[in-house]
C-alpha cells in the first residue's frame, strides 16, 4: 500500500493548506473573542447551543482509534461492533434526563468538583488525580498511537514523529482556544468527517456492485449484531452485561464527555446536544464498519486489519480527493485529542 503524500497532487496541497488556515482563523477568534477566563477555557463561557454539543461529544468519541478499530472489526468480524454505537443510546438518554439536570444544577465546571461539593476537598483532590491519568491512559495514550499509526501510513514518517506532530497541533490549539474553539471546530470538522466517509462509502459499494452484491458476497456471520455465547470474541451476554458498566462511566461520568455539556446555554440545550450525538451514533454503521466490510471483499488476506481504512483511502480515492483525506484526518485527531487535553 503506498502512501497518500506520494498520490498528492497541487490541489490536494491546495486544500490542507487552506483547511490548516480555516482552522487556525476558527480557533484565533474563539480564543480572542472575550477575556480568558476559566469559564471561558473550560466551559466556552456556557454558550454551547445543541449542535455544537452533539457534534463535540461525537468529535470527542469518534477518535483516530474509532476509525482504525471499526473498520479493522468490520473486515475480521462485519456488523458486531455497532452494539457499541447503538447501545449507547440507552446511556446517552441517562445522561440527558438524570445526570445532566444535576449537573447543570450544581454549575460545576469539571466531574472531581462536582463531586467535592457533595463529598469534600479530599474526595475532589482524590478524583482529580484519577481523572487525569486516566485520560492520559485510556484517552491520550490510545488516541496518540491510533493517530500515530494513521499518520505514519499517510506520510510514512516514523511512529514517534508521527505523535510529536499531533500532540504539538492539538495541544496548541487546546491551550489557546480551549472548549469554545474546539467546539466551533468540531461541528465544520465532523460534517467534513461524514460526507467524506459518506464517499468512501459509496465508492466501496460501486466497486463490489451495490449493496445486494456486497450482502451476498459477505459471509453471513458478519451481519450478525447478536453473536452466540460461544463466540470467543463477542458474547452476546458481555456486550449485554459489560457494556453498561463502562458505558454509564464513560457518556456519563467522564470529563472529556460531559464537559460540552457542562458547556451549554441551558439544561434545554444541552439535553438536545446528548440527544442529537444518539442520532449521529447511528451513522458509525455506513461510515466506517461498513468501510472495512467492503475492503473485506476487495482486498482480503490484509497482513493487518488496521491497515483496512487506509487501504480503501489510498486506493479508491482518486487524485484530487485525497488532500481532502489528509484533512478528515486531522479533523478526528484535533476534535479527539484536543478535547483530551481540554
Amino acid at each position: 500500500m503506498s502512501n497518500i503524500v506520494e498520490r498528492l497532487t497541487h490541489l490536494d496541497y491546495f486544500i490542507v493548506i487552506a483547511y490548516v488556515i480555516i482552522l487556525v482563523i476558527i480557533g484565533y477568534k474563539a480564543s480572542f473573542s472575550k477575556k480568558k477566563t476559566d469559564e471561558n477555557l473550560f466551559l466556552a463561557n456556557k454558550s454551547l447551543g445543541w449542535s455544537s454539543i452533539g457534534f463535540n461529544m461525537w468529535g470527542t468519541n469518534v477518535g483516530p482509534s474509532m476509525l482504525v478499530a471499526f473498520a479493522s472489526i468490520g473486515y475480521t468480524t462485519g456488523i458486531v461492533a455497532v452494539n457499541f454505537e447503538w447501545y449507547a443510546f440507552i446511556f446517552l438518554f441517562l445522561l440527558a434526563i438524570v445526570f445532566a439536570p444535576k449537573y447543570l444544577a450544581a454549575k460545576v465546571s469539571t466531574m472531581p468538583e462536582f463531586m467535592g461539593n457533595r463529598y469534600g476537598d479530599s474526595t475532589q483532590n482524590i478524583l482529580a488525580w484519577y481523572a487525569l491519568v486516566k485520560i492520559l491512559i485510556s484517552w491520550l495514550s490510545l488516541g496518540l498511537f491510533a493517530g500515530g499509526v494513521l499518520v505514519r501510513q499517510i506520510l510514512g514518517v516514523p511512529m514517534w514523529q508521527s505523535v510529536t506532530v499531533i500532540v504539538a497541533f492539538a495541544g496548541l490549539f487546546t491551550f489557546f482556544g480551549g472548549l469554545k474553539a474546539i467546539a466551533k471546530v468540531n461541528v465544520f470538522q465532523m460534517i467534513l468527517l461524514i460526507c467524506v466517509s459518506l464517499a468512501l462509502t459509496y465508492l466501496g459499494l460501486e466497486k463490489v456492485g451495490g449493496i445486494t452484491a456486497l450482502y451476498q458476497k459477505t459471509p453471513k456471520h458478519f451481519w450478525n449484531l447478536v453473536q452466540p455465547a460461544s463466540d470467543p470474541q463477542y458474547p452476546w451476554y458481555a456486550i449485554l452485561l459489560g457494556y453498561p458498566v463502562s458505558a454509564v462511566a464513560f457518556f456519563c461520568t467522564d470529563q472529556s464527555m460531559v464537559q460540552s455539556v457542562l458547556g451549554a446555554k441551558n439544561l434545554e440545550q444541552g439535553q438536545l446536544g446528548v440527544s442529537f450525538i444518539g442520532w449521529l451514533k447511528i451513522l458509525s454503521l455506513p461510515l466506517f464498519i461498513v468501510t472495512g466490510i467492503l475492503c473485506y471483499l476487495l482486498y482480503p488476506g490484509l497482513e493487518n486489519a488496521d491497515m483496512a481504512y487506509m487501504t480503501m483511502v489510498t486506493t479508491l480515492f482518486p487524485p484530487g480527493m485525497n488532500g481532502l483525506v489528509i484533512v478528515v484526518l486531522i479533523a478526528v485527531l484535533v476534535g479527539s485529542i484536543g478535547s483530551c487535553l481540554n
